[in-house]
């Protein structure tokens, strides 16, 4: 097994070494790359020796050694008259100092074998003796193409030799030594020169380093050597950035709908992001021009974030006067240069913020009136609206238990929230939260990672593709960081590559769907599919949701998953989508009463399909799309899958080591392994999508390792969370370090006054204030139009019943039993609470309002903005660190509507996170979470309301874990010897 697991480890390392490498340099802040991914054309026509003409010069999608394009000149070139002939064209660069470390290259593919790299070095101490004001400078010689049609790199090593080699050479042309002092290179060059006839170039990849950062310059002629001045075409005007609009609820950009996919950045390297196919970049306000500067040469759209306008002062009675223009002028001016696809002007913005957002949206408009204005909106989503053209919401729904249908939920309820004319999107969570790195890593947020960590790369697929379902016209990953190596993330990078080629791929249908997304159910209950109809086709997208995805994703494959799409006309065939390769589906389809049922024979997770006719054109374009990132994607998912292999196996390894085993693990390792060679070899025979296809298999016997050891960590838990440590199976180890302390402990007495709501008289039928119970309080928020209520009401009407079991059938006849059969549950009734005299209530109803007619209006049913009835207990004090136990009785009669979040019961160690999440329970049912006593020494409980409903509260406990007697210590040695015991005693409930 430790054979197969070391074999799998070499793979990955030999797969990225030999493949796209994705991982940050060391010295990436010391390479200066162009990767050519800009709008316009960037190396500059030179000087030649022979006659040339220019055919074409532009940016080219159709050939790229990285996406998104490459540089592509056509030549017509003559004879040359002797054996130096040159066309050069340059690309001019910070200086980059001569020494052995230095080193310079560029991908290049060309029709004809020829085209060679050159450097011009400048030598500052020395005189160009036929321009004393300028340095001397020569050029040195590099690699020359021996290829063509196919991408090679040209290179610059050991330049101290080449200019050894060269300097003779300028020796005798000045007629003395030459002082090298200080050379550097400031300028790499291309002799285009292949020969008579044309000529077809196209250039990628370049890189040069170390570079130092460019002194200012004294003024001095445009490409004097030393100087670096801008790269622009000889001859042509300053060219004009990318137009960005946005008009009915969509962002155009140079008049084509465009759906943005972008990151936020917090330093990786800009070029692997781009290699990644992120187009768009999220910046601060404070980005140093360098950094902008490498935007705009990586062909980045930017989204800057602008400062809000101080708040209005209204201490003195006035109203202060809004700011100039002029003060935004600086912020905007350092992003003059640079694609920007919208201002944004912040996150998690409430209502109250409002009156600000507005002033600083319209100070932005007056500076640059056509480009949008967007911003991150928590709650006031109808005002925001209003006069934001980009709005955005987001929440973080791993490890915690908002599951994926309320996630989709809560997602659409702000969709219908937000006018048609605002375009809405989304940032996906991509990393661990803050709360989660401090609590169940015990580390500080900026910390490396040694150990492995999620998200899973399949968690953050779920997620974009339920906010493509739910009408986002753009989405950005928050955290660039969880993708570097310090964090453990390099499979959640290659995860997201293939993420963001397959939503390329599937942007143009989306950008015209019209018609609201319809849910559509399928044969399967963990598998809902959204309908998307556009002016293009259809686009179906059937998504895992079952239970505990954001936790531990299932294996979510089914083998033959069927759906019923309604209203599909004749000639519009199914086409299965993935960067590998596409599939035409029609002859898994037949017509059915309600429309047309298609058969998916190998679902996994997520399966982007599309309904179109289109073949000449969208089709075709897929094609051509997947022959040109087929390779790159299969390669992606085979190192993807490799790193998963380790990283499951390492956890799984401590796992066993403490005993804890879940059946047919090594059979499921070796299948992996399986598939992954199987991938390997479909790879060798470049039959890429197979290759793609059986990477992806090999993810998934990873996913039922993974998911039966959380299932087995999770078995006596009332809900995940209940354990800090069992909301990822990463930390999965933990939880059992703190199954074993819990099992060497009992609950002690409740310290949590008052937490019966019980008083010494009768409580009235209206019932009593919350904070007449000392240190309880209650709290209430909101910007829509409803009633509330929190008291203590009598517990007559809501006291529970034990069920009535019903006797079971007798059986006569000859299969008759010869004696009596006693059921395993003979004898057992579910607990119940025991009620006294008084039950906490929560309530919120919608406010009746009047129609013009008088009499009563319907209904609103909208979702809420911003309503929450909380009831805090007061906090008790106990040691920090203290193992305590937080429980409470709960019953939610009728569901909770207008809010995703329903019910919240949590305590202050673990926060709302990890609370209990509810929206509807019917009968009562009590719910145990183990937390510890954090550094501040006390810890208090709350229970909350967010929705239209009514939740009943009794018995709230916070008791601390006191050690059981020196006999009970036997489950402790059961439980180091293997994990029988942890099932027959479990968490202890009473």
């Amino acid at each position: 097994m430790r054979c197969r697991q070391s074999a799998l480890a070499a793979t990955v390392v030999v797969s990225i070494a030999a493949g796209l490498a994705l991982v940050p340099s060391l010295r990436a802040e010391q390479i200066h790359r162009h990767s050519f991914a800009g709008r316009n054309a960037i190396l500059t026509r030179g000087d030649a020796n022979v006659r040339v003409d220019e055919n074409e010069h532009d940016i080219s999608t159709l050939s790229f050694k990285s996406q998104p394009s490459s540089e592509h000149i056509k030549l017509t070139l003559e004879a040359a008259t002797g054996d130096a002939a040159f066309v050069h064209y340059y690309y001019d660069t910070p200086p980059a100092p001569v020494s052995e470390m230095l080193s310079a290259g560029v991908w290049v593919k060309s029709t004809k074998a020829g085209v060679q790299l050159r450097a011009r070095v400048v030598l500052p101490k020395e005189q160009d003796p036929a321009n004393p004001q300028a340095a001397l400078t020569m050029l040195i010689v590099g690699k020359t193409s021996e290829k063509s049609r196919q991408w090679d790199k040209l290179t610059l090593d050991n330049v101290p030799d080449l200019l050894g080699k060269h300097l003779p050479v300028i020796q005798a042309k000045i007629g003395r030594a030459v002082n090298t002092t200080g050379a550097y290179i400031d300028r790499l060059v291309l002799n285009l020169y292949t020969g008579p006839g044309v000529v077809e170039v196209w250039v990628d990849d370049l890189d040069i380093g170390p570079v130092t950062a460019p002194a200012k310059p004294a003024p001095a002629a445009p490409g004097a050597p030393g100087i670096t001045t801008k790269n622009t075409r000889a001859g042509e005007p300053q060219a004009r950035g990318r137009q960005v609009e946005q008009r009915g609820g969509q962002i155009f950009v140079d008049g084509k709908p465009f759906f943005f996919r972008a990151i936020r950045h917090t330093g990786t390297p800009l070029h692997v992001l781009r290699q990644a196919g992120f187009d768009s970049l999220a910046l601060p306000s404070d980005a140093s021009a360098e950094l902008i500067a490498e935007v705009t040469r990586e062909g980045f759209l930017g989204i800057p974030t602008v400062p809000l306008v101080p708040a209005r002062a209204d201490d003195d009675g006035r109203i202060a006067s809004d700011r100039s223009p002029d003060e935004f002028s600086p912020v905007m001016q350092k992003f003059a240069g640079t694609d920007v696809l919208f201002w944004d002007l912040g996150g998690g913005r409430t209502g109250e913020e409002s009156d600000r957002v507005f002033r600083t949206s319209d100070l932005i408009r007056r500076l640059d009136p056509r480009r949008p204005r967007g911003a991150d909106v928590w709650d006031g989503f109808s005002g925001y609206s209003n006069f934001l053209d980009v709005v955005g919401a987001h929440r973080w729904p791993l490890f915690t238990n908002l599951d994926m249908i309320k996630y989709r939920d809560w997602l659409a309820q702000r969709k219908t929230l937000t006018a048609d004319r605002a375009t809405y999107w989304t940032w996906i969570q991509n990393h661990l939260p803050d709360w989660y790195i401090t609590q169940v890593l015990e580390q500080k947020p900026d910390d490396p990672f040694t150990d492995p960590i999620g998200p899973h790369p399949e968690q953050v697929r779920v997620m974009a593709y339920i906010a493509l379902a739910c009408g986002c016209r753009g989405i950005g990953f928050w955290s660039d960081r969880f993708l570097a190596d310090s964090h453990q993330g390099r499979d959640r990078l290659q995860g997201m590559a293939l993420l963001n080629a397959e939503i390329d791929m599937l942007s143009p249908v989306i950008l015209a769907a019209r018609e609201r997304t319809q849910w559509l159910d399928t044969n399967n209950p963990n598998v809902k599919a959204a309908l998307m109809r556009g002016e293009r086709g259809a686009v179906l997208l059937p998504i895992w949701f079952g239970p505990g995805t954001q936790f531990v994703p299932d294996q979510g494959a089914i083998s033959a998953l069927t759906i019923v799409v309604p209203l599909i006309h004749d000639g519009a065939d199914p086409w299965r989508i993935s960067p590998a390769g596409v599939e035409c589906m029609s002859h898994q389809t037949k017509k059915v009463p309600g429309g047309t049922e298609l058969t998916i024979n190998e679902f996994d997770l997520v399966c982007p399909i599309v309904f179109t006719s289109d073949r000449p054109g969208l089709v075709a374009w897929w094609q051509d799309y997947t022959r040109k990132y087929g390779r790159l994607s299969a390669r992606w998912a085979l190192d993807m899958a490799a790193i998963e292999y380790e990283k499951v196996a390492s956890v799984h390894a401590k796992l066993t080591a403490m005993g804890v085993k879940v059946r047919e693990a090594d059979r499921l390792f070796q299948q992996s392994a399986r598939f992954h060679d199987e991938a390997r070899k479909q790879f060798t025979a470049e039959l890429y999508d197979k290759a793609y296809q059986d990477a992806v298999r090999a993810l998934r016997p990873l996913r039922v390792i993974m998911r039966d050891h959380w299932l087995q960590a999770t078995a006596t838990l009332d809900v995940p969370t209940a354990s800090p440590y069992a909301v990822s199976y990463f930390s999965l180890p933990k939880h059992w370090e703190m199954f074993r302390q819990i099992q060497e402990t009992k609950p002690g007495a409740n310290v949590l006054p008052h937490g019966g709501f019980e008083f010494a008289g009768k409580i009235p039928k209206n019932g009593v204030r919350v904070d007449a119970l000392p240190g309880w309080t209650a709290r209430f928020g909101t910007l829509d139009r409803v009633n509330v209520a929190a008291g203590i009401i009598p517990s007559d009407a809501h006291v529970a019943k034990p069920e009535e079991k019903k006797p079971p059938t007798p059986i006569h006849g000859p299969f008759a039993p010869s004696r009596e059969i006693v059921s395993p549950d003979a004898g057992y009734s579910a607990p119940v609470p025991e009620l006294g005299q008084g039950i906490l209530r929560l309530d919120v109803r919608l406010r009746g309002e009047i129609g013009r007619d008088g009499k009563p209006a319907a209904e609103s049913q909208s979702p809420l903005e911003r309503t929450f009835l909380a009831v805090d207990s007061p906090p008790v004090r106990l040691p920090p660190g203290t193992l305590v136990r937080v429980s409470v009785w709960l019953k939610i009669p009728s569901d909770i509507v207008g809010s995703a979040d329903g019910v919240l019961f949590y305590d202050d160690a673990g926060g709302e996170p990890l609370g209990v999440r509810l929206s509807v329970l019917p009968k009562w049912k009590q719910y145990h979470l183990y937390r510890r006593v954090p550094p501040s020494g006390q810890i208090s409980a709350t229970v909350a309301l967010t929705g239209i409903g009514s939740v009943y509260v009794d018995d709230m406990r916070i008791e601390p874990m006191v050690p059981t007697e020196p006999a009970a210590k036997t489950t402790t040695a059961e439980f180091r010897g293997g994990p029988a015991s942890v099932f027959q005693t479990g968490f202890p409930k009473r």
